[in-house]
């Protein structure tokens, strides 16, 4: 799949949404800004830089719970911010 492609139509969103990593334990949280999602997935803007192929777990009130996604790609933005496409994890 291309840089910024998704299967599905997108929904634009302007929502502060929280993630962590699944191998963390507690509940140490950082948060994102939301850009999109679809049924497959979100685009996250963030001051974290994401390798492909990461998972993670978000949290959202968009979401009926707490969700593992994958990190499909991961682009700088502007400023150490980061554009990252995350794919739900079936």
């Amino acid at each position: 799949m291309e840089l910024g492609k998704s299967k599905y139509e997108r929904c634009t969103f302007s929502q502060v949404i929280a993630y962590s990593f699944p191998s963390c334990l507690g509940d140490k949280f950082s948060t994102g800004l939301l850009h999109d999602m679809s049924y497959s997935g979100l685009c996250l803007i963030t001051r974290s830089l994401f390798q492909p192929g990461q998972e993670i777990l978000v949290k959202s009130s968009l979401l009926s719970k707490a969700t593992i996604a994958i990190v499909r790609w991961c682009c700088d933005v502007d400023n150490s911010k980061y554009k990252v496409g995350l794919e739900f994890k079936n």
